[in-house]
């Protein structure tokens, strides 16, 4: 519930609006809306709690290839550095 708030956030809606269209699922008051003050709160909280390393939320959408297709440029040049690096058991033997 927390992460569709902040995404309805992050869209601009207004927190009352928002307090509207969330449903509280469990608890004493399921099936109520939860009030704007704990709402207000919940953000806070989730807005402090989340580190800012500018990395975006979402992943990157990505392709996959079929078996067969040739790599890319950057696809080689990943496997080249991904099988340079040592193994991590490699200095527990």
């Amino acid at each position: 519930m927390l992460t569709f708030a902040v995404a309805l956030k992050g869209k601009g809606l207004p927190v009352p609006g928002i307090a509207k269209k969330l449903t509280i699922r469990t608890g004493k008051n399921a099936g109520k809306h939860p009030s704007v003050a704990s709402l207000y709160r919940a953000l806070a909280e989730a807005e402090a709690a989340a580190p800012d390393d500018g990395v975006p939320m979402r992943p990157k959408p990505v392709r996959l290839r079929r078996p067969g297709e040739p790599l890319t440029a950057e696809e080689i040049e990943l496997r080249e550095r991904l099988q340079a690096q040592p193994h991590p058991t490699a200095e527990l033997r």
